[in-house]
């Protein structure tokens, strides 16, 4: 694919990921933590992989550790935080199984979608900066 083609699809991801967040913001502003942090996770998966696209890679991961390895040790390093706190939002927030006899809905608060959020905002900007992409938010 040529530069102008990887930029392109990275801009599409990246778009989709700032969709996601305002969706996220929503949820949490409407009491759904649970579909918030999993819609933050989302976020961060796909900010990832819009540095990804624009390398003209296509890799398909959930986990957020596996894709920012594929970038180098260092963002590797500099954004395992992140990476860790949506990392554990993938299954949990979404299935009932996940977490033995409780309810996602039940089991993540509030405080779960603030910090989920905070990830995956920093993950964003960080793709934004990266990508030279203003924040249209």
């Amino acid at each position: 694919m040529s530069q102008e083609g990887a930029r392109h699809r990275a801009g599409l991801w990246l778009r989709q990921a700032e969709d996601d967040l305002r969706a996220a913001q929503v949820l949490k502003a409407a009491g759904q933590a649970a579909q918030a942090c999993f819609q933050a996770q989302q976020v961060g998966e796909k900010a990832i992989e819009a540095l990804l696209a624009a390398e003209d890679r296509d890799l398909r991961s959930h986990s957020l550790t596996a894709l920012l390895r594929e970038l180098g040790e260092d963002p590797a390093q500099r954004w395992q935080r992140q990476a860790r706190v949506l990392d554990k939002l993938y299954a949990p927030t979404r299935y009932p199984d996940a977490l033995g006899d409780e309810l996602p809905a039940e089991v993540f608060g509030p405080e779960d979608a603030e910090s989920a959020l905070e990830a995956a905002s920093a993950l964003l900007n960080w793709a934004r900066e990266a990508l030279e992409v203003s924040d249209e938010n």
